[in-house]
């Protein structure tokens, strides 16, 4: 008797990178959500004893929306060692545009949590950093070397 052979089924995308949230989103929103995965480190600077709001964006190219945000205290010892986050990122669909980025800075003081993290902009004197990444590229570093004008 033959066996039938079945095509593998691709994993989603945003499955690929196995993180929770990545789980959550694809059960929930299908290919239109992706977990991009962040390390932004931050050296010079920094005062040890200030407790600083981190905020972290991902853009599809550069004059849109952010896809992706973030926000959450860090100190400046989390910031020398490298802080990871995981960033959930919602599109309407599944493609990417062809020259998304990220965006990181931080700022003195607690994060405001009932503010929304896609409305921020980094305040004048903040540090903040920035990198390009490929379509498919799901994880970054980021250096906070820039002081915002």
């Amino acid at each position: 008797m033959a066996t039938r052979k079945r095509a593998p089924k691709g994993k989603p995308a945003s499955l690929a990178s196995g993180s929770w949230s990545a789980l959550l989103a694809a059960t929930t929103l299908g290919n239109g959500a992706d977990t991009l995965h962040a390390e932004v480190r931050a050296g010079k600077g920094l005062r040890s004893a200030r407790a600083y709001r981190l905020v972290v964006q991902s853009f599809d190219h550069p004059e849109s929306r952010p896809v992706g945000s973030m926000q959450r205290s860090v100190t400046a010892k989390e910031l020398r060692t490298g802080v990871r986050i995981n960033l959930l990122e919602l599109r309407g669909t599944a493609v990417r545009a062809k020259s998304p980025m990220v965006v990181a800075w931080i700022e003195a003081g607690d994060p405001d949590l009932e503010f929304d993290g896609r409305t921020a902009r980094p305040q004048p004197g903040s540090m903040y950093g920035s990198v390009r990444r490929a379509m498919n590229q799901d994880a970054v570093h980021i250096s906070l070397d820039r002081v915002a004008a």
